[in-house]
């Protein structure tokens, strides 16, 4: 008698506790992080969402530059590095500027792990370092842009994007500013034959898409 009265339950009616029903969730779901501390009392407070900056927290341990693949990035770099030496031994200051001003925006020596943007200029492309910040300042203002490296998303987009066109479309060419916290990318496109210049922009799509993937696949802000 003793072991059916267990068996029904303390209250007789069979039951030997709460049952989840069978199309609800298995096991307990779990708090984000930052619930689950306030919850332990590990915190007071929640902490506002930061601001998104525009940066990318790539998985990729071995990638160089943020959302962007090595081979990408280096094409990019070996391109612009050859136009930038040719430009020094023509003392062709125009392109220097442009192309200065585009290795500060991209911080594109990291494709190559160069230390920085003075031992590029001067070890790699010949021109001393401090020539080199004034051309590339030079570059900034006629470009209307700040002097600083743009955004992890404009980076990638924009090597992403060079890199497909270097191999599908060379002629074509690609330029990423941020204005007032909108990204504006820009093409030129070979005018004839028609069909390269279809080409260039399919090439482009499927940078920026590839790209997407990416961010995707990232974690949340905060996690």
């Amino acid at each position: 008698m003793a072991a059916r009265r267990r068996k029904r339950g303390a209250y007789g009616t069979g039951l030997t506790g709460v049952r989840r029903r069978a199309e609800g969730p298995a096991g307990l779901r779990k708090l984000p992080p930052e619930l689950e501390e306030l919850a332990a009392g590990r915190r007071d407070t929640l902490r506002p969402r930061r601001r998104p900056r525009g940066r990318i927290h790539d998985s990729r341990v071995a990638g160089l530059i943020a959302g962007v693949a090595n081979h990408e990035a280096r094409r990019v770099y070996d391109a612009r590095l050859e136009r930038l030496r040719r430009a020094a031994a023509d003392a062709d200051d125009a392109t220097l500027e442009r192309e200065l001003c585009i290795v500060l925006l991209l911080g594109l020596w990291r494709a190559r792990s160069i230390t920085g943007f003075d031992a590029f200029a001067q070890d790699v492309v010949g021109v001393p370092h401090e020539r080199a910040a004034t051309l590339a300042r030079a570059g900034a203002d006629q470009r209307g842009v700040a002097l600083e490296r743009l955004p992890d998303v404009a980076v990638a987009l924009w090597l992403r994007s060079e890199a497909a066109l270097l191999e599908r479309c060379p002629e074509a060419a690609v330029d990423v500013r941020v204005e007032r916290e909108q990204l504006r990318l820009s093409l030129s496109l070979p005018l004839a034959p028609p069909e390269r210049a279809a080409e260039a922009v399919a090439a482009v799509g499927r940078a920026a898409a590839a790209l997407a993937r990416v961010l995707a696949s990232e974690p949340p802000r905060g996690h």
